[in-house]
């Protein structure tokens, strides 16, 4: 193997050691941080990459050589003739992507054709051809060919049931059988359990039904259901219908050549056939019996499970006794006889015993009821501290009296109580850890709360680099005559402090290894946070698609290396986009975007976005991190036009801001802007200078349940105007218990005295006065003071439909004591849907003024405005 490795690439070289690959390995910068000190932990490092199989060392007197094996990695997939099913959707379902390492054995031309023919079949292609051709190049890089030939579409008719009695069209309806619905074998083949049941239900308990394929079938007449998928039960529950004729229109826009040619008779339909081997059906009776059901005694028996044989029928016997003497019917007797077939049980159940005691004395005796007392007892005693009581039911049966003595053995034991958490130390730190938890003592034992502090005090071994970090714990007992009580004594053994050693990274192509350090936190010491940062900061850089962070301790040398795996992406952007609003109508937005230009994560787009109102036209330039992790920038020149309800403005000009992260959500800095704005024929031509403070948190970017904004912005302006303007807003959704939100919003704003009116405030539609007509409050000139407060709260109603109320309250006045006299507010609610974009509403609002009602305003819009 060693041999083969060094025939097939050149070596690799740096100080006095050599690295020797059978395939290219991708972009890294080992040669870097490699050497004659440290290529042991090194080796351990390689191991760990994803697309390495093994990392052999080998040391000679003045050399040390590394040899890597590599595995294959797909370069490109090309699939062809997939028309109904997307590519992503193919790769998704293979597990594959470009760019991943080929591990197993499992990636052959067979088993991919068979598992894309197994996908193509699931959604009604019953007749789809799979070709693949896997090539594999010197570099060891594979490329992928998918060859498709869809064939027709399947939709589902009626099922095949041989050596079945029943009416097929019942046992459609046992299975779930939708005629007109896409063809889907999977489906049937998990149907055979609800198909066995039924037969099990109706006393053939020696059956067996086995799913043996599909009947393929060319329509000679028109199959109508495709329009109207339909079963049994639509003839009971009409509100199903709607459901029908979605799922019709669903296959009219998913398959429309199929779905025509099954309406004019000239498509495909495809029926389910099994197997059924019926067996003898067995009839249970049960004469004498009055307190059970004969379906509760059936089920009691458990014959349905188990068949019919001497042993089963003892057994039910003996289930049916037990039965009724937990009931209270000592004096039961069962007996039975099988005759063809028939099994007749005959019970003479006797009279019921009543309970005595004080435990529901002179009730009928109910075994269950006493069991679920006991429960409750046990469970009361336990969540007040007793987590060792126990208990059972005595019972003594009195056949004379036709009674059963009943009462209650409970033995509590002592209660426990966690009563302190005690540290022997001194760092501040770990002081504080306590002192939080100490705060929940004393209380119940709970061991969460042990497991919570014991946690805590891990992630603080990590956040400050005690890679050694340990603790013990002794727990001291004190008694009483009811309490046990239970004190944890810990001792922490912290440790030498971990340095940060090497950073290894791989995978990258484009970026330079400069621009990755940028977007590294490092520090002297390691701490598990600079990997948090690290990790945010190229996720957020819209470089990367994927990025892994291993960490490596070395305990002899007291420091961790680190092993950061990149994944980017593609560096062109291209996107359409169109979507709707009340207020704005129709929009239109085109993007079209190059990232990471020279590798050093500029980026810059070209935007144009149409609405009702607003025409603009956009070139962005934006580096989020210059020179560290610190420092961001973004630029623009626009072109842009807006429709306002008491002026329009045309305006272009140039925007820079320079940001200065503050943390990883916060960023301050300056803004720079050159603006030409032209409102009813008279232009300003103005200078901008100001300073920015913005707080950004999403706890997930595309649907997010957490979010916190806030802004503020001071800004200076001179030339054709000179004015100054300040405004700050805070916006927060916070998720509540039982998938509940609650969402807030509270601006305000004041600009001077001589501001032009597109620099004055106006309230009033979608995004604030929302029971108000769009910058109704306001007119006609605006004011030079706004404030502006929201409140919404958002509920589910069922599956990703979601429920709403809302009030809004604003006011917009020239002098800072106009705002309490004219203060306009509204209230409402709405019914939205979920999506991966944000949710969908429809909302309705009614301002609180005379003939509220007659002035509704209702909006549709889509995600969260703030």
């Amino acid at each position: 193997m060693l041999l083969i490795l060094i025939m097939l690439l050149p070596i690799i070289a740096f100080g006095e050691v050599v690295i020797i690959s059978n395939f290219p390995l991708r972009k890294t910068n080992l040669e870097k941080v490699i050497n004659l000190e440290n290529y042991k932990e090194m080796v351990e490092i390689i191991r760990n990459v994803e697309d390495v199989k093994d990392a052999y060392l080998v040391e000679e007197e003045n050399r040390v050589t590394i040899y890597i094996e590599r595995y294959p990695i797909i370069k490109r997939i090309h699939i062809k003739g997939n028309v109904a099913v997307a590519k992503e959707e193919i790769l998704s379902y293979l597990g594959f992507y470009e760019g991943m390492p080929l591990r197993g054995p499992e990636f052959n031309e067979t088993d991919v054709q068979i598992r894309i023919k197994r996908l193509y079949m699931d959604k009604g292609f019953l007749d789809a051809h799979v070709g693949v051709t896997i090539e594999e190049d010197k570099d060891g890089y594979v490329y992928l060919y998918i060859g498709i030939d869809e064939g027709p579409i399947y939709f589902t008719e009626s099922g095949v049931y041989k050596g079945s009695s029943y009416d097929p069209s019942l046992l459609d309806s046992k299975i779930g059988l939708v005629k007109g619905r896409v063809f889907k074998e999977s489906l049937f083949k998990e149907s055979i359990f609800s198909l066995q049941d039924f037969y099990t239900k109706e006393g053939y308990w020696d059956s067996f039904a086995y799913y043996e394929g599909i009947e393929k079938l060319k329509l000679n007449r028109p199959f109508y259901s495709v329009l109207a998928p339909r079963d049994k039960t639509l003839a009971r529950n009409p509100l199903k219908l709607l459901g029908s004729l979605s799922e019709g229109i669903s296959n009219l826009f998913s398959h429309p050549i199929g779905t025509l040619k099954a309406l004019i008779g000239r498509g495909y339909v495809a029926r389910p056939v099994f197997q059924i081997i019926e067996g003898k059906r067995y009839k249970l009776s049960f004469d004498g019996a009055s307190f059970f059901t004969p379906q509760d005694l059936t089920d009691i028996s458990g014959l349905e499970k188990k068949g019919v044989d001497p042993f089963s029928l003892e057994e039910a016997k003996e289930n049916i006794l037990k039965a009724y003497h937990r009931k209270g019917f000592f004096d039961v007797e069962v007996y039975y006889e099988v005759k063809e077939g028939q099994i007749s049980f005959r019970i003479k159940e006797g009279e019921r015993y009543k309970t005595a005691g004080s435990l529901f004395d002179g009730e009928f005796y109910d075994e269950e009821k006493l069991e679920h007392l006991l429960r409750d007892n046990i469970d009361s005693l336990v969540k007040e501290g007793y987590n060792l009581a126990e208990g059972n039911i005595n019972k003594e049966v009195l056949k004379e009296e036709k009674k059963v003595r009943v009462y209650l053995d409970i033995k509590p034991g002592k209660r426990q109580v966690l009563k302190d958490f005690i540290y022997e130390g001194d760092s501040s730190e770990v002081k504080k850890i306590f002192s939080r938890h100490k705060e929940k003592l004393p209380t119940i034992f709970n061991s969460e709360l042990v497991e919570s502090l014991n946690l805590d005090i891990q992630r603080y071994f990590l956040k400050k680099g005690f890679m050694e970090g340990d603790f013990e714990t002794q727990v001291k007992l004190d008694e009483d005559d009811k309490n046990i009580y239970y004190t944890y004594i810990y001792t922490i053994k912290e440790g030498p402090i971990y340095k940060l050693g090497e950073t290894i990274y791989y995978g990258y192509e484009n970026t330079t290894s400069r621009e990755l350090s940028y977007m590294t936190e490092k520090a002297v010491n390691y701490s598990e946070s600079l990997n948090d940062k690290t990790l945010h900061n190229m996720l957020s850089s819209g470089i990367f698609t994927g990025v892994y962070i291993d960490t490596f301790v070395d305990k002899n040398k007291k420091t961790v290396h680190r092993l950061i795996q990149l994944s980017e992406d593609k560096r062109g952007v291209l996107d359409f986009s169109l979507g709707y609003n009340t207020e704005e109508k129709i929009s239109l937005e085109a993007f079209l975007g190059v990232k990471n230009i020279f590798g050093i994560g500029l980026s810059s787009g070209l935007k144009y976005r149409k609405t009702g109102k607003r025409e603009l036209y956009d070139i962005t330039f934006e580096d989020r991190f210059i020179f560290s992790s610190k420092y961001w920038f973004k630029s623009d020149l626009f072109k842009n036009y807006e429709e306002h309800k008491s002026y329009n403005l045309n305006s272009y000009g140039f925007n820079l801001q320079l940001g200065y992260r503050i943390t990883g959500n916060t960023s301050i800095g300056p803004v720079f802007s050159l603006l030409s704005n032209k409102v009813d024929g008279q232009r300003f031509n103005i200078r901008k200078y100001g300073i920015f403070l913005i707080r950004e948190f999403k706890d997930d970017l595309f649907s997010p349940n957490r979010i916190h904004y806030d802004s503020l912005n001071l800004s200076f302006a001179e030339g054709d105007a000179k004015y100054t303007k300040f405004d700050l807003s805070t916006f927060y959704l916070i998720p509540l218990k039982r998938n509940f939100k609650l969402s807030f919003k509270v601006a305000g704003g004041v600009v001077s005295q001589k501001a032009p009116i597109f620099e004055r405030f106006f309230l009033g539609g979608l995004r604030d006065l929302r029971g108000y007509s769009f910058e109704e409050i306001g007119q006609p000139n605006g004011g030079r003071y706004y404030a502006f407060g929201r409140l919404e709260l958002m509920f589910p109603i069922k599956g990703s439909f979601v429920g709403v109320i809302f009030g809004d309250s604003g006011s917009v006045g020239d002098k800072l004591e106009d705002l309490s006299k004219s203060i306009k507010s509204d209230f409402g609610g709405g019914i939205g849907i979920n999506t991966p974009i944000g949710p969908i509403r429809l909302d309705v609002a009614f301002p609180f003024d005379r003939d509220w009602i007659k002035k509704y305003k209702v909006y549709l819009s889509v995600g969260y405005y703030y």
